[in-house]
């Protein structure tokens, strides 16, 4: 059942913005005028992806910066360990269990809802 969310001037063009509805945590993007709703949690390692950024359809998280498309909500990489092509600087002991770690954590699709605009209204089936 679709459930009134926002008003379209809520969100700017190229913006995102975080709801609940009905218990769900879920994100409104702004892609030029047509909007898209997905589940607010990153499925690598549950980062609230609001914080991240998009560019049209893609999604980068913000905390390892895998990549969904916000339509479909496919994983579109893995986890980037490495910046500039090389490893991330941290404390050697912490650096080999948490590269370890964000390696072995699972990417996993994430959900996607309908959208309806009626007029100036956002809904989202949830």
């Amino acid at each position: 059942m679709f459930k009134d969310v926002a008003g379209v001037d809520e969100i700017l063009p190229g913006g995102m913005k975080a709801y609940e509805v009905n218990g769900v945590e879920i994100i409104l993007l702004n892609d030029s005028g047509r909007f898209y709703a997905f589940e607010r949690k990153c499925g690598h390692m549950g980062a609230p992806l609001e914080m991240g950024t998009a560019n049209g359809l893609i999604v980068t998280c913000p905390l390892h910066g895998v990549q969904f498309e916000a339509s479909t909500g496919k994983a579109l990489s893995g986890p980037l360990i490495k910046y500039a092509g090389e490893p991330l600087k941290l404390p050697d002991d912490a650096s080999r269990w948490l590269i370890m770690l964000i390696e072995k954590a699972r990417t996993n699709n994430i959900r996607t809802f309908p959208v309806r605009v009626e007029g100036k209204r956002i809904s989202v089936d949830i």
